[in-house]
């Protein structure tokens, strides 16, 4: 009886992870969107991005293929100026982190 109890419970555990979103929740992109341009305006502050970004609003994940995704996103800058960039993210083994990203305002 206890070997049935513990398969099931395997089994379950195995069912709930599965269960799992292969995309990330748009909080958990905002926040890692916000924390590399955090780093990105102290490496170039004379870029359009260096004086920093005031909001972070995500539009639209899509998924590239497993583990890769495609995030659209609003950055509204400090003083005021509004720019939609795409950005990329990769699943690693301990979550999400930023692969890439472009400036599509075409500016």
């Amino acid at each position: 009886m206890k070997k049935r109890y513990l398969a099931f419970l395997i089994v379950l555990a195995f069912a709930f992870t599965a269960c799992g979103g292969r995309l990330p929740s748009p909080s958990r992109s905002q926040h890692i969107i916000e924390h590399y341009f955090k780093k990105y305006a102290k490496k170039y502050p004379a870029s359009p991005y260096g004086q920093g970004i005031a909001k972070v609003e995500v539009e639209k994940q899509t998924e590239i293929r497993k583990h890769f995704i495609t995030v659209e996103t609003y950055l509204t800058l400090k003083d005021g100026n509004l720019r939609k960039i795409n950005v990329t993210e990769e699943k690693t083994q301990v979550g999400w982190r930023f692969v890439s990203w472009e400036d599509a305002t075409g500016l």
